[in-house]
């Protein structure tokens, strides 16, 4: 007779991709680990807040190696991230390929959103946004 575990969750996501990246990263270290409420999530994104996100959980047994591997864990290593925001120097940056302001106030407008290309750059820490320039980044404000 199998005897029940107490599980831990050691780390919530809004996507389930990035819960299940970081379980086969534990598993990969011989920790099991399982992702709770994914299907939840994939049904309804708007209830990913509400029931705490996508939940990655292992063995309370298993939370100080988890702990340390994580701690000791540098990521990939050699990587270089492609954008900094100049402003806060976050590396969380993604790229824009239409002008949100346009698309916004057209669709307000004539119901239709004009998507006006104007490929700029987006910190998601800080919300500033930049012209790319050259593949590097150029601050300057909108």
């Amino acid at each position: 007779m199998s005897r029940l575990r107490h599980m831990v969750t050691v780390a919530t996501f809004n996507k389930p991709e990035e819960a299940h990246l970081l379980r086969m990263r534990l598993e990969a270290a011989g920790i099991n680990a399982y992702v709770q409420d994914e299907n939840m999530v994939q049904l309804d994104m708007l209830k990913s807040i509400a029931i705490g996100g996508v939940r990655v959980q292992i063995s309370a047994e298993d939370v100080p190696a988890a702990r340390e591997l994580l701690a000791a864990d540098r990521g990939v290593a050699d990587y270089q991230p492609t954008y900094t925001c100049p402003r806060c120097g976050s590396n969380h940056v993604v790229k824009e390929p239409f002008s949100r302001r346009v698309a916004y106030l057209s669709l307000l407008l004539l119901a239709i959103p004009l998507l006006w290309l104007r490929p700029r750059l987006r910190c998601d820490e800080c919300l500033h946004t930049w012209k790319q320039a050259d593949g590097r980044e150029a601050s300057s404000k909108e």
